[in-house]
């Protein structure tokens, strides 16, 4: 039986481990001189966790599966390795500035000693907002403050070569692509494309397979917020090969789904809430059918370029990138072993972004508050309203006193609270199992931290004490 490798969804700080710029330094550190000479020991050590975590996850799908997302092609010929090419360099001077921590440096070398990860990259950014007194309307092509972002990366790039990890590197986003797939659609039903409650029969009106399904009054807003019934996931494996149209395979998976059973319920009640990458994966095709182009092809014109996201692809970075940036982990026997290894194309739009942190942290920028936040939505067209729309969980929307579990997802961000912001954070993570990151925005502190690791599930807990660290130890503000 197929054992899809599957995107785990968001887990809070201190809430449980998820199961399921510019600035580049040369040489080693003394702490990374350590960790080389520490890979040259023989280790007589061995374990099974790391290798039932990773190793098992990615076994049960076929090599062609797994590396299927540098080869799938596209209608027009092209295929997903041929959208990059290479690094364009940074120009951070303009809209982003990288300060190295090297406190934080210091703490994420332990964590990842302690936890004996390939390399550890974390930081926090701000986007001040000015005062009532201070603010103006922000006035297109007028210069804003630009973003500001203490980070710090430790380790290696790769567990078999002595390349240190650098904090221009491009990490696996995983679903943390969700957040991206989610602001598209919201792009949709401002050009018209699209309302909430349409539904997939109004997508696709001329699939009969669509057509004549009982899942074909589904609708956008319910599988934006996971609360459509879709299956977590289709058998992947059987829509990973490389020599089909990445649209093809997205149509057949919307067609298997079609062909599934739908459970019943009573009029006055709502599917409850079930994560599902195969309802992600459908609202992505779903844009393809409605401006007749790749999901890899829309972001890339609606999102990458428009945000200066230059170095922002998709599927494994090295296959794309060359062999110069980091790779995935798995640790079989426990023992780190580089792969270059992703879940199949056709997933794209659930979970197969990968970025380097700038680029990243210039996509979270758009859903913060404050002036520049302000001038890139104007750019893309999103009105404050459906932003809004975007980070207001099932809960809310439902108006329930006490959300039930799933209800405090939104448009690809959980919204929780937490002591150290005055109003919702915006929350998720992301493996495939080889890569792991996890964010947390304070949009009305101006304020968000990340972390990710080229390592996969077992990373969730060394970067949720990343986190911890930064909220303990750095500024919560960039003017201090």
């Amino acid at each position: 039986m197929d054992k899809p490798i599957s995107l785990g969804e968001g887990i809070p700080i201190g809430e449980g481990i998820p199961i399921g710029e510019g600035i580049s330094r040369s040489g080693l550190s003394s702490q990374q001189f350590v960790s080389v000479a520490h890979r040259l020991i023989v280790r007589t050590q061995r374990g099974l966790i790391g290798f039932f975590s990773g190793y098992l996850l990615f076994a049960a799908l076929p090599v062609s599966a797994q590396e299927s997302v540098t080869k799938t092609t596209f209608s027009n010929g092209a295929s997903v390795g041929e959208i990059e090419r290479e690094l364009v360099p940074e120009e951070t001077e303009r809209d982003v500035q990288i300060h190295v921590s090297e406190p934080l440096e210091a703490a994420l070398e332990d964590l990842r000693q302690k936890y004996k990860l390939p390399g550890l990259l974390a930081g926090q950014f701000w986007t001040d907002l000015p005062s009532v007194e201070e603010s103006k309307p922000a006035v297109s092509g007028e210069a804003v403050l630009p973003i500001q972002v203490t980070m710090a990366a430790t380790g290696l790039r790769r567990s078999d070569r002595d390349d240190p990890l650098q904090i221009d590197h491009p990490f696996h986003l995983g679903s943390c692509t969700k957040s991206m797939t989610a602001t598209l659609v919201a792009l949709a039903v401002e050009q018209g494309k699209l309302r909430w409650n349409t539904t997939l029969r109004e997508v696709y009106a001329k699939d009969r397979k669509v057509q004549d399904s009982r899942w074909g009054d589904v609708t956008i807003e319910q599988l934006m917020r996971h609360t459509s019934g879709a299956p977590a996931n289709p058998p992947w494996s059987q829509f990973s090969d490389p020599n089909v149209d990445v649209r093809t395979h997205r149509r057949d998976v919307l067609h298997w789904w079609m062909d599934q059973p739908r459970p019943e319920i009573n009029a006055s009640s709502t599917y409850s809430f079930l994560y599902s990458n195969l309802g992600y994966m459908v609202l992505g095709a779903s844009l393809e059918e409605l401006y007749d182009r790749t999901w890899e092809t829309h972001i890339t014109e609606q999102l990458f370029r428009p945000l200066k996201m230059n170095n922002a692809g998709f599927g494994i970075p090295s296959k794309v990138l060359g062999e110069a940036v980091p790779f995935g982990h798995i640790r079989p026997l426990n023992r780190l072993v580089a792969v270059e290894r992703d879940n199949p194309a056709a997933l794209g739009p659930a979970g197969t972004v990968y970025a380097p942190m700038s680029d990243w942290v210039r996509y979270l920028n758009l859903h913060m508050k404050g002036e520049r936040a302000v001038v890139q939505q104007k750019k893309l067209g999103l009105t404050p309203q459906v932003i809004e729309f975007l980070h207001r969980p099932a809960s809310s929307a439902q108006a329930v006193e006490t959300p039930r579990p799933g209800e405090d997802y939104a448009g690809g961000w959980h919204v929780l609270r937490r002591t150290w912001s005055q109003g919702d954070i915006l929350h998720h993570n992301g493996s495939n199992t080889y890569w792991y990151c996890v964010v947390f925005l304070a949009p009305e502190e101006g304020r968000g931290i990340f972390a990710a690791c080229n390592f996969g599930l077992d990373a969730a807990k060394p970067c949720d004490e990343a986190l911890q660290w930064m909220l303990k130890n750095l500024p919560s503000s960039s003017n201090e």
